[in-house]
């Protein structure tokens, strides 16, 4: 009875839009603030072939002038406002994040309005933000956990959509042209792949007048790309970007993950929870930091998409401690899947589970992020609100063939990240590979 009423409680939360363009609005007057998302259902996965990073790209120029506005009027007109107006590009969905204050709104809108429906992408603007793309991605080369993750990412996917890197390959944006940008415009920014959610002190009927004039000012749904799903690897891989003078590692390692929507889901947020997720008290963080002390944090976790994406571990520690690390945690896996949780473990893991999962929607702004992830991952309304029921139908058995199931540890693929000449012979010595079993790439090499 409590989750169909909690669940009765959200769905009166958001109203929704009669118009076609799918419009979400909560209304909360708590401040004098409204938060608005226009959110477009493309992402990096639809960037060209030769031209990585051009969504990320396209997100960015929007916000660089219109027909009637320069850059610097925009961003002049936003601070007198009292507005923040960003983008956010996501594998799969490209978000325009704004808040304003609900007396601005009105201005607001109409400058939001002409950002998305009158872009110029003036070729003085695309220099500039070359420059700067490009200097972002110089700068994760400098920062080791963002690097190996992207690495790693690409490794597990190799060319599948899911290892496109967000902003994109140095030499690929340098020959991004004004034709490039509004092409991937006039190919993605249209109202059938648009949803508007916001939350905030004004009614859904001025979001609603909003949007149907905005949406009479764009085209009508062009065909979406649909990802296809990833392959399992074959057989375990490892890889070492070698980047000099390293003092500490950054060890990923994962396999191709799972769907929201998989009857599988819900037993194995459950095991990963107990495994490795966002907790002291899990497996890898008992036997990897408080037991072994061989690195301060040690995790779990899966990352999600329209098709299975990735379940991925990391671990970050010295190079003396890496090898032994390493294997330890290999083993832990293979040793999860053959014996799973037990009674005790998914008794606390389910308990800590159902006691927090009202936090998930217990805030206008996190109701809203649920919103988003329903709508740019297709899945069922009301999903986000869902976690305590399904958690708490589960049992030890089903978590436990879940996990049997679903575990690869020899389709497994291990990136470490460290300096090649202290650290490969002793992980190649601890992994019982040759040599030749691990590739060794340059941290430079995109």
């Amino acid at each position: 009875m409590r989750e169909i009423i909690l669940t009765w409680f959200i769905s009166l939360c958001f109203i929704k839009s009669v118009f076609a363009l799918d419009v979400n609005f909560e209304k909360d007057s708590k401040l004098p603030l409204v938060y608005l998302n226009v959110v477009i259902k493309t992402g990096a996965v639809d960037d060209p072939r030769g031209k990585s990073g051009l969504t990320y790209f396209l997100g960015q120029m929007l916000l660089r002038g219109t027909k009637s506005e320069s850059k610097e009027q925009i961003d002049l007109a936003l601070d007198q406002m009292g507005a923040v107006l960003e983008v956010e590009t996501r594998a799969e969905a490209l978000i325009l994040r704004g808040s304003v204050l609900s007396s601005k709104l009105s201005e607001f809108l109409k400058l939001l309005k002409s950002i998305l429906t009158q872009p110029t992408f003036h070729e003085r603007e695309i220099k500039k933000l070359k420059s700067e793309v490009i200097s972002k991605i110089l700068e994760e080369l400098s920062s080791d956990r963002t690097l190996v993750l992207r690495r790693a990412t690409k490794f597990l996917f190799q060319d599948h959509p899911y290892g496109k890197p967000i902003l994109g390959i140095t030499k690929e944006v340098e020959t991004f042209s004004t034709e490039d940008i509004f092409s991937h415009y006039n190919k993605h920014i249209n109202h059938g792949k648009m949803s508007i959610i916001g939350a905030g002190d004004t009614d859904l009927s001025i979001i609603d007048t909003w949007a149907k004039g905005f949406r009479n000012s764009i085209k009508e749904s062009g065909n979406s790309f649909l990802v296809f799903k990833p392959k399992d690897i074959v057989t375990k891989k490892f890889y070492f970007i070698d980047k000099p003078d390293r003092t500490q590692t950054q060890i990923y390692g994962g396999q191709i993950g799972i769907l929201m929507t998989d009857k599988n889901y819900f037993p194995l947020y459950l095991a990963n929870y107990a495994f490795g997720g966002p907790s002291f008290t899990t497996k890898m963080m008992e036997e990897i930091r408080v037991k072994r002390g061989w690195s301060y944090g040690a995790n779990s976790f899966f990352r999600m998409g329209k098709q299975p994406r990735s379940w991925q571990f990391n671990l970050y520690p010295k190079i003396k401690d890496a090898p032994d690390a390493l294997v330890y945690t290999l083993n832990m896996i293979k040793d999860f899947r053959e014996k799973g949780l037990t009674p005790e473990e998914f008794e606390r893991t389910q308990k800590s589970i159902i006691n927090n999962s009202g936090f998930m929607f217990n805030t206008p702004q996190k109701r809203v992020e649920n919103l988003l992830l329903e709508k740019t991952l297709d899945l069922p309304s009301g999903f986000m609100t869902r976690y305590r029921e399904e958690v708490s139908k589960l049992t030890l058995n089903q978590v436990n063939q879940a996990i049997k199931n679903f575990l690869k540890p020899d389709q497994l693929v291990v990136t470490v990240l460290g300096t090649a000449k202290d650290l490969k012979e002793p992980i190649v010595k601890a992994l019982g590979i040759s040599e030749n079993e691990m590739q060794v790439i340059p941290y430079t090499q995109e």
